[in-house]
């Protein structure tokens, strides 16, 4: 089987993207990447001179990727911002232990200073030990979620950098729907004003899950980025993300079109959604539409250019 090429530059490609159809080579991947995560950044405002902040470092592909991309654009720019990172061991035996060896070696290559802290120490915990209690249900989320928030409100963050990759953010857009979470929809990013909260910031939210694994291999070709955490079996969210992977699989780039829409229904929700009751009239055939050519109209006209067409061919060749 013929090696396909890089779009750009014509060496040999290591990934296809389907939704855009673009074939790219290591160094236009990282590239095409790179760009991508910066134009999210500037799209969103999401960092400022001054910013302290902190990164939510797992030392899992996402987390990972976030902190080097904003410790790289950092030295890039020149810019004064300080970043450190926070670990949360949750105590999870053969997960985090791995995943803590991950954050620690990242953190002294980079020379970012690293604070860990623990479920047991927090919460008197850990996630073991209340599995025992609540089997079957993942309890991990709401926990390290509070405890990331307080020390880094405690430890003078002015932002709190996640790893929520495209995938998460669709996944958590389908959820909210189904669990009619209405006040989740509306807040979106950035719209709670509390001092107790520090403001999220997501670096990869355009970027596919896929893609953030692949580039998180091609930087750090030597680190373990395919565990799985062995309490997330049966949860919903896992449930959600294989249809939204297999409606990926099918239509490529739809999960884009998921977030774009999720976007627009929060901003009508918010700021109100200007809809006029009129309706139009189709100039061909006199019928209610919300165009100036209703649908029906619309679609014979494609089918009489496409059957001219058609025509046209079999015409030329006879």
């Amino acid at each position: 089987m013929e090696q396909s090429k890089c779009t750009k530059c014509g060496r040999e490609a290591i990934v296809t993207l389907k939704y855009s159809g673009l074939s790219l080579c290591r160094r236009d991947f990282i590239s095409f990447f790179e760009k991508r995560v910066k134009r999210t950044i500037a799209e969103n405002n999401y960092i400022q001179s001054g910013d302290k902040i902190a990164v939510a470092l797992s030392g899992g592909k996402d987390s990972v990727s976030v902190l080097y991309l904003l410790d790289k654009f950092n030295k890039m720019n020149g810019e004064n911002v300080e970043l450190f990172a926070i670990t949360i061991d949750q105590g999870i035996k053969g997960y985090d232990d791995k995943l803590l060896e991950n954050a620690r070696y990242v953190t002294k290559l980079l020379g970012i200073k690293h604070y860990v802290f623990s479920f047991k120490d927090e919460i008197k915990y850990t996630v073991d030990e209340i599995a025992n209690v609540r089997s079957g249900l993942c309890n991990c989320g709401v926990f390290r979620r509070h405890i990331l928030n307080r020390k880094a409100r405690e430890l003078g963050a002015t932002k709190l950098a996640t790893g929520h990759n495209l995938d998460d953010e669709t996944e958590s857009a389908l959820l909210n729907f189904i669990e009619g979470s209405i006040t989740r929809i509306v807040r979106g990013e950035g719209l709670i004003n509390s001092k107790k909260l520090v403001k999220r910031i997501k670096p990869l939210k355009k970027s596919p899950e896929e893609e953030v694994m692949l580039y998180a291999q091609l930087i750090f070709p030597t680190l373990n980025f395919g565990l799985e955490c062995p309490y997330r079996k049966e949860v919903i969210r896992k449930h959600v993300k294989e249809i939204i992977d297999e409606l990926e699989r099918k239509h490529p780039g739809i999960r884009y079109q998921i977030l774009e829409s999720y976007e627009k229904i929060r901003k009508a929700m918010l700021f109100g959604a200007n809809i006029s009751k009129e309706v139009n009239e189709c100039r061909i055939c006199g019928e209610v539409s919300s165009k100036n050519i209703c649908n029906a109209c619309e679609l014979k006209l494609k089918l009489e250019d496409e059957l001219k067409t058609s025509n046209s061919l079999v015409k030329t060749e006879l």
